[in-house]
């Protein structure tokens, strides 16, 4: 299973996703009391939601490594549940309004964990490329095989 590099980049995708649940989404600072606020993926829910479903995907799609075509399938699934999260993420951030008034974005600056989701997706395309070319190779060999080509 380790072999293929396709699984390699899905591993990086999945690892990549969980742990965002340990960072930032953004973060401010107070410049009259030099106060760190930070808002983080595991303090709402929605976020843990796709986080988990994205790393529970990920995991799937390494268990079928034997059937590449579905691992194209599942690694599309998981793409665009990323996408969708990463959506999430901007919409929210640019939207949101704090109590005071202030919008989200204009207090606090994202976090280079919030373009976690898009790295991940970029690795997702590479693996689907590779298993992709692995699945063809498969099936041509078993065509070849069927005739008594060699």
């Amino acid at each position: 299973m380790w072999k293929k590099i396709h699984n390699w980049l899905i591993a990086a995708a999945g690892i990549l996703i969980i742990v965002m649940l340990g960072l930032n989404l953004c973060h401010a600072v107070n410049p009259e009391t030099g106060a760190h606020y930070a808002i983080r993926f595991s303090d709402r829910l929605i976020y843990i939601i796709f986080i988990v479903l994205s790393f529970i995907i990920s995991d799937v799609t390494l268990l079928s490594a034997k059937q590449p075509f579905y691992q194209v399938f599942l690694a599309i699934v998981n793409a665009i549940v990323l996408l969708g999260f990463q959506i999430w993420i901007f919409v929210e951030f640019f939207t949101t309004k704090l109590q005071s008034g202030l919008k989200l974005s204009s207090v606090y600056t994202l976090s280079i964990g919030a373009v976690f989701p898009l790295v991940a997706i970029i690795l997702l395309v590479l693996a689907v490329k590779y298993a992709a070319d692995e699945g063809t190779a498969q099936r041509i060999a078993r065509s070849f095989a069927k005739k008594g080509i060699e």
